[in-house]
């Protein structure tokens, strides 16, 4: 099964593990990273990673992400198909970076885009018809299949 994990679950390992709901998402992110070592996940990578990664004012965060970025597939630049799936994408209302990273999400032909944004799982609820791509946290994808 091919992933794409957005940059708020890769960095998620990073924020304060005082918060329940946040402990809970980063044992689901880190189990997930560890399916992906063991290649029992296949996660795929883009542009929009590399973009957003780059805004990243805490340098040991973003250099971490980079290095499990790094990891994996090579990134292209972003073809016509792309732009035109964001574009319809951000009409349909989603934020800038959401839709940047959904767009390349069913380019790379992902089956699941794991967040842990609450407001992008809802929208991306309220898409289901117009998108390829489930929307999930990590908790409920890994709950919700057997690996």
């Amino acid at each position: 099964m091919k992933v794409y994990l957005d940059l708020c679950s890769l960095k998620r390992p990073f924020d304060d593990q005082a918060q329940s709901r946040i402990a809970v998402e980063t044992a689901a992110v880190l189990e997930l990273l560890k399916l992906v070592a063991d290649d029992k996940l296949e996660a795929v990578r883009s542009i929009a990673h590399d973009l957003e990664n780059s805004l990243n004012h805490d340098a040991r965060r973003a250099a971490a992400v980079q290095e499990w970025l790094d990891r994996l597939n090579p990134v292209d630049r972003t073809p016509r198909s792309v732009a035109d799936h964001y574009r319809k994408f951000r009409e349909a209302g989603l934020a800038q970076m959401d839709a940047f990273h959904l767009a390349w999400a069913e380019h790379l032909g992902a089956e699941a885009l794991i967040t842990t944004d609450d407001r992008f799982i809802s929208k991306g609820r309220t898409l289901h018809d117009m998108i390829r791509v489930r929307v999930v946290d990590p908790v409920s994808f890994i709950r919700g299949h057997e690996l």
